[in-house]
């Protein structure tokens, strides 16, 4: 084995000794480079650190500090330390605190030896790569030095028509595109590559009609890049002389095409600004100080009805009936360069009529002289929505106050304006008390910054959804989800929030997480000790009794894991996106015992689905197909009406149990009972309706329908 890399000196942290010694025990089978030390707990370990450790693999799950905290303390003065949290006790919330400590690693436990190998190459990448970052950082260190300073790159070539470069430093990929060992080897040339076809003829002469008399040229000419991007350079060299020989060129090549980047830049904004102004479905005009309309947009000159030249010299006023030239004259005064003002008016057509518009106006200084943009919106729309918004409220006032769910109105700045009975009730306060207060007196949990961060960031259309934590006058404290949206009350934008008790839903979940807490941690433990112990006692003694426990062992491994999924289905959460189930389908099979089953595709197109979701309820499906469908199973994926079937060719499901397999614990034979209840909650998670019928070969047909394409 490569030693190389030398000793790789490991501390383990678990208070389980067992399990510890036997890690220890798989981890120098594995890589004899890996020196192993244990700690019983987190105090232990710190006090170890300075003894020359190069990797932590902690425990999660420990008497005193936990993993994470171990993590931390680790970080405070060893921030570049390889520390992987290997954990029996696995969870996204763990996993996504742990990357937020600065976790370098993250392995959960699991059945058999396998994982060890697993662990040991986790351990080895993770320090090879530290040391390499530290010998890269140190050869780059050095380079920077060398090279900091050069805002191009320098080189040295043969003086032939096509540049040959011998030498090349510097920001040459920057410039370029290509890499410095490309332009060296020769693999790409400098003059039949890089330099643009049209300025070749003219560089070469330019650069021999100066080296003539050894003197130094300087030039501006094209290149193409690799990624075919045309750049400006400038170029100063000379020649190199060995006995009156010119043996090279010598010279530094910068980038100079900002500058005739910047005038297309300028001419292309201008050109989109005019198309921009006339192409606006906003009303658009700029006028001067006076008031004068110097120019009116397409848009403006069709919404008033009037044509363009009639409107230029036309004063502001004479369109927007809601202000007067004193008034306006006043709010122009104010205005500084660059100030804008926002303000709804009242614009006159053609014809007489009138429509309600949203003005904004922006002062901009033009050869020394101010003038405005103004900006107009026709609200015609908003104005009724708002009046109808205000028509519901009143109408639906009495129904809000009898809602069993605490519901109130809140403006920007915090403060409630409205709340329901049930909100008086469930939170001890009386009406006019709460009407005093607002969202952070009973949000203890939330800073004020928060909730004004909440506030501000409210999304026009649509709901804000989020947990938190109210407290009521009496001390209590309610787990609560609050639902949040924009309404018009009372002739302002205001927060209507209605807020749901979910102390039933937290505590639920408490009671899965310690569930499945006891199931990874207490039970896996010694499990895994078992195994390995099993297999050290393989290896100096042959008995059929063995094999036994050996199948014992991965029966109670399948069945932990089954109690796992089935604890987190208790809060089973979709992401649903596109995806192809017929990929979705052979990757599943893949990962199920199949023997000498079959799997036949017959399914085209997408769903929208939780992909890991959906690849759980193929696994089990195929399992099942598998573990009753006796040798030589096939199962087959079909589309059907509004969704897709999984059909098996196997003895078939008994009509007279067919409505009781969905059921948890429900089993035939050895099984667990909780594949097809699992295969039954993916499904109501999705909104999907599953229905057990026999298949033409008389085998089970489970068909999936209500199934959403994108």
């Amino acid at each position: 084995m490569d030693d190389s890399g030398g000793t790789i000196r490991v501390l383990h942290v678990d208070d389980d000794a067992d399990l510890a010694d036997l890690t220890a025990t798989y981890l120098r089978r594995e890589n004899d480079r890996i020196a192993v030390e244990t700690a019983e707990n987190a105090d232990e370990a710190l006090g170890r650190l300075d003894e020359g450790v190069d990797c932590v693999v902690a425990d999660y799950d420990m008497p005193g500090r936990s993993g994470i905290e171990l993590l931390e303390a680790v970080r405070a003065d060893h921030p570049d330390l390889p520390f992987i949290l290997y954990t029996g006790k696995g969870s996204e919330e763990i996993a996504s605190e742990a990357i937020s400590a600065g976790v370098t690693d993250y392995l959960q436990k699991e059945g058999g030896t396998s994982q060890y190998a697993v662990l040991a190459n986790r351990i080895v990448n993770a320090v090879e790569a530290v040391r390499s970052e530290q010998l890269l950082a140190r050869r780059t260190h050095r380079l920077e030095r060398l090279i900091d300073n050069l805002p191009g790159m320098v080189y040295r070539c043969r003086n032939e028509p096509d540049w040959p470069m011998e030498t090349v430093e510097g920001e040459v990929e920057e410039l370029t595109g290509y890499d410095a060992d490309a332009l060296e080897r020769g693999d790409v040339v400098w003059g039949a590559d890089i330099l643009h076809p049209a300025d070749r003829d003219e560089m070469w002469e330019r650069v021999q009609a100066s080296i003539a008399d050894r003197g130094t040229f300087e030039v501006n000419y094209r290149i193409r890049t690799r990624e075919g991007e045309t750049r400006w350079m400038w170029e100063r060299g000379r020649g190199v002389y060995e006995n009156d020989e010119l043996v090279a060129i010598e010279g530094f090549i910068t980038d100079v095409s900002e500058r005739e980047r910047r005038e297309k830049r300028l001419e292309q904004t201008t050109a989109r600004l005019e198309a921009l102004f006339e192409q606006s479905p906003d009303m658009i005009n700029v006028h001067d100080a006076e008031g004068t309309i110097d120019e009116p947009n397409a848009r403006l000159c069709e919404k008033l009805g009037y044509d363009r030249e009639e409107l230029i010299g036309t004063k502001v006023w004479e369109i927007d009936c809601s202000i007067d030239s004193e008034s306006a004259a006043e709010i122009w005064a104010r205005m500084e360069p660059g100030d804008s003002r926002r303000f709804e008016g009242e614009y006159e057509r053609a014809d007489g009529s009138t429509f309600p518009v949203e003005v904004h106006i922006r002062r901009i200084e033009a050869d020394d002289e101010p003038l405005y943009a103004v900006i107009s919106r026709d609200i015609t729309e908003r104005r009724q929505r708002e009046r109808e918004l205000e028509r519901v409220r009143e109408e639906h006032e009495e129904l809000i106050n009898g809602m069993n769910d605490t519901v109130w109105v809140i403006n920007t700045d915090a403060e409630f304006l409205a709340v329901n009975d049930a909100a008086v009730e469930r939170l001890g306060y009386s009406r006019e008390e709460l009407l005093g207060m607002g969202p952070r007196d009973i949000n203890p949990e939330t800073d004020p910054d928060e909730i004004a961060a909440l506030i501000e960031g409210m999304p026009e259309d649509g709901t804000q959804v989020f947990e938190t934590v109210h407290e009521t006058k009496d001390g209590e404290r309610i787990p609560v989800e609050i639902s949040s949206s924009l309404i018009r009350y009372r002739g302002e934008t205001v927060i209507l929030s209605v807020g749901r008790d979910i102390s039933a839903r937290k505590e639920r979940e408490r009671r899965l997480e310690r569930f499945a807490s006891i199931v990874s941690h207490d039970l896996r433990n010694p499990l895994n000790v078992a195994s390995g112990r099993l297999e050290l006692a393989a290896e100096e003694c042959n008995s059929e009794h063995l094999g036994h426990v050996a199948d014992a062992h991965e029966r109670m491994n399948a069945l932990i894991d089954t109690l796992l999924d089935l604890a987190r289905e208790g809060e089973l959460a979709i992401d649903p996106a596109p995806v192809a189930v017929a990929d979705v389908a052979e990757s599943a099979w893949t990962t199920v015992a199949t023997d000498d089953a079959e799997l036949r595709i017959a399914v085209e197109g997408t769903i929208v689905a939780d992909r890991s979701r959906l690849t759980q309820l193929f696994e089990n499906l195929f399992r099942n197909a598998v573990e009753h469908g006796g040798p030589g199973v096939t199962v087959t994926v079909a589309d059907i009406d509004g969704g897709f079937a999984v059909t098996d060719d196997g003895p078939g499901i008994p009509e007279s149990e067919r409505d009781s397999v969905f059921e948890t614990g429900y089993t035939t034979g050895e099984g667990t009972g909780f594949g097809l209840s699992i295969v039954g909650q993916v499904a109501e998670a999705h909104g999907w309706s599953v229905r057990l019928v026999a298949g033409e070969d008389g085998g089970a047909r489970f068909e999936f329908t209500g199934v959403e394409e994108p």
